[in-house]
């Protein structure tokens, strides 16, 4: 199963996330095991500090280039139209391969903490517009954008952003801007959507795994799914790769999807981009 961006490029409907994995050879081997468990979508950041180990992982595996989606974010310190065709490039150079499918932009300009958050956001999109006219990454988009934040920025854009990457899972929905994102054909990606491992311990959602003799993790990801949106579940262990990736078997019912939908908030990460300060 695939999904197909705005602008017809078909991506995996499941990537494997790295956050936390740190720059070593144990990340190198994880990201080697993930492709040979299945994914074919590799998604890491700048901030995450192991695009060295992420690279060296896809090399290891001996994958076609090809045959390998990889996603990369613009981390905040790098903005300005400069900074970012440099810090795209910087991007590529380390991971060494030669550009990149999927280039986002990890957070935008905080509400409170730039009075000028629309210009700065707007000046961004521009860079990112052309890195992507240049075929220097395949796919733009961004991260954490609510839906004042991309309207906004759909107001100066010239190239509509193909992704918003959120958190989001059973629990914490942010249905809002899914519905808009479906509206205006961005395909929303989850991260975190296992609640970073807390909601695997969650006794709503063990009884909802009994019953279709699946685990929570699965549930979780096959919510995603049928809600539209891309996850990017991270696991180290290869059974539970595996396992991640075994979630097309089964079809949740409506019932029990607008259980899921409606739980009510657990398992959050609390950062809000519009008020967030910790990440300038």
């Amino acid at each position: 199963m695939n999904y197909k961006l705005n602008n017809g490029l078909e991506i995996p409907s499941i990537a494997f996330g790295t956050w936390k994995f740190p720059n070593k050879e144990e990340t190198s081997q994880i990201i080697t095991n993930a492709i040979e468990s299945g994914y074919r979508y590799i998604d890491t950041a700048k901030s995450y500090g192991n695009e060295l180990a992420v690279g060296k992982g896809i090399k290891d595996s001996n994958i076609k280039r090809d045959d390998i989606i990889i996603g990369g974010k613009l981390w905040n310190d790098d903005r300005g139209y400069d900074n970012i065709i440099k810090a795209c490039h910087k991007t590529i150079e380390t991971i060494d391969c030669d550009y990149l499918d999927i280039y986002l932009v990890h957070w935008p300009a905080s509400q409170a903490v730039h009075e000028d958050w629309k210009e700065i956001n707007a000046e961004t999109w521009k860079a990112m517009e052309y890195l992507y006219n240049s075929g220097i990454v395949k796919a733009i988009g961004v991260c954490n954008f609510k839906v004042n934040q991309l309207e906004a920025l759909l107001k100066s854009a010239k190239i509509k952003p193909m992704i918003n990457q959120i958190e989001c899972h059973p629990g914490f929905m942010q249905q809002e801007i899914i519905e808009f994102c479906k509206k205006e054909n961005i395909l929303v990606e989850a991260w975190s959507p296992l609640g970073s491992g807390r909601l695997l311990k969650k006794e709503q959602l063990k009884e909802i795994a009994k019953k279709y003799n699946k685990d929570v993790a699965q549930i979780c990801i096959r919510w995603c799914l049928q809600n539209g949106v891309l996850p990017i579940p991270k696991t180290s262990e290869k059974e539970r790769m595996k396992s991640n990736l075994n979630v097309f078997d089964f079809e949740i019912s409506k019932e029990d999807m607008d259980y899921l939908s409606n739980l009510p908030y657990m398992a959050g990460s609390g950062l809000d981009s519009e008020t967030i300060t910790i990440f300038n």
